[in-house]
């Protein structure tokens, strides 16, 4: 078991160790969801409309099915994969679901109709609203936008277009490969990786730290 999996897989024990609903378990929790969105080894939903919502269905499926089976048959099982494995079957499935579900929405014309006092009706009304993303998800998010100028101020020398900000999002949320990167700006993968290793998680990590996410 490579260091990765070994950290994950304590990390989960520690966090079903702790009550239900606890705040304790959701500390544990978020840590797990930090590490792994950091390492990459999520899926990559690039060119799926909608995917950020199926990430977020698959959040919440691991937090209410890591430690008990609350919506799934069974919890998880390490001995029958790790976390990310686990995860990544339930979000392929959630990704073809949207996919599908939007196949079939772009082939019908959605028009009103009346409901049962005769008033108008509009069926976009009626589509579910989109999970709430995870605390830690949605707290980066907001610190993405609020710190905007600052993160957008460190940048490779000469190249203000790749800063903090842009590389934390394309990288820890949209989980671009260093590769797709490089070819967009220009630049090499190792002075690309190096600075976001140097500049761009120690700010991010200290973020989570004053947030209570990480110890």
């Amino acid at each position: 078991m490579d260091e990765f999996k070994a950290q994950i897989l304590q990390l989960v024990q520690q966090a079903c160790q702790q009550p239900r609903g606890s705040l304790e378990r959701k500390r544990e929790l978020n840590k797990i969801i930090y590490l792994i969105q950091k390492s990459g080894k999520l899926l990559r939903s690039n060119g799926v409309p909608d995917a950020e919502e199926a990430l977020q269905q698959t959040w919440i499926y691991f937090c209410q099915n890591l430690c008990e089976a609350t919506t799934a048959k069974e919890a998880y099982n390490p001995n029958k994969g790790c976390v990310t494995c686990w995860l990544n079957i339930y979000l392929n499935y959630r990704l073809k679901d949207i996919y599908h579900r939007r196949q079939e929405r772009d082939k019908k014309i959605i028009s009103p109709f009346s409901g049962e006092n005769g008033e108008e009706i509009d069926p976009v009304n009626l589509i579910p609203a989109p999970p709430e993303p995870s605390p830690i998800i949605k707290d980066i998010r907001e610190w993405l936008t609020t710190e905007a100028k600052k993160l957008q101020r460190i940048h490779i020398s000469d190249r203000p277009d790749i800063n903090c900000q842009v590389l934390i999002e394309r990288r820890f949320f949209l989980e671009v490969a260093w590769k797709d990167i490089s070819q967009d700006f220009g630049v090499s993968i190792p002075t690309l990786s190096g600075f976001y290793q140097r500049k761009c998680l120690p700010i991010l990590e200290e973020f989570c730290k004053s947030q209570g996410y990480l110890d």
